[in-house]
């Protein structure tokens, strides 16, 4: 896999990891291993979250499943779909936004952690 470094041009000192962070709008063919998608939702597993509800859920589909892989893409909008179409899967984020505590204002918050 080919490592793409563009460290950003920052004016006070920051952690590697947040001066490094790139998002690119190419995805490289690819396949994505097994263990890596597993150590992926395994940090997603232990993200924090409001009252420990853990309000997410992961859809994920690989290319090889043509016609499920279509679907999601077209849910996508135009531009991302330029750039998703290539990815060797899809990951779709979503947050359930009641708990056992009524509505859960954070829970997009939680997802995006």
């Amino acid at each position: 896999m080919k490592s793409i470094s563009k460290p950003a041009p920052v004016q006070f000192p920051v952690n590697d990891l947040i001066r490094n962070r790139w998002s690119p709008r190419a995805f490289s063919d690819e396949p994505v291993s097994d263990d890596k998608l597993q150590s992926l939702f395994e940090a997603a597993r232990w993200a924090p979250s409001s009252f420990n509800e853990q309000p997410w859920r992961f859809i994920l589909v690989r290319k090889e499943s043509k016609e499920t892989f279509e679907h999601l893409l077209n849910i996508l909008t135009s531009n991302n779909r330029l750039f998703a179409q290539n990815a060797p899967v899809l990951l779709l984020a979503i947050a359930k936004i009641n708990h056992a505590h009524g509505f859960n204002r954070h829970a997009l918050h939680d997802l995006g952690l």
